[in-house]
């Protein structure tokens, strides 16, 4: 284990995996990720399932669409990528209406 990093990311959640792979695509590698449990294995789980309701989160979920996909045909990065053609939102708050 290394005992110097340029970064360490803590967490192997979304966040700190989106962050971890960024910065190597850019060129960095002297960078660590400390994950207490196995990755994805906290409160990411949870994101898959929200919707975006500001232009700023419409722009990430768009982001992070397209990466899955180029990511799910590129061979060195063996994942199951499934993503239908549409979606359903059920709204229960009337400001949402609007």
């Amino acid at each position: 284990m290394q005992s110097h990093a340029r970064v360490v990311v803590i967490g192997g959640g979304i966040g700190g995996l989106s962050t971890l792979y960024h910065l190597t695509q850019e060129g960095w590698t002297d960078v660590v990720l400390l994950e207490r449990n196995e990755l994805t294995s906290g409160t990411t789980w949870h994101s898959a399932a929200q919707f975006a309701f500001n232009q700023l989160l419409l722009l990430f979920r768009d982001y992070t669409i397209k990466l899955y996909k180029e990511l799910s045909e590129d061979p060195s990065y063996p994942i199951n990528y499934h993503y239908g053609t549409g979606g359903m939102r059920l709204l229960t708050n009337p400001a949402h209406l609007e």
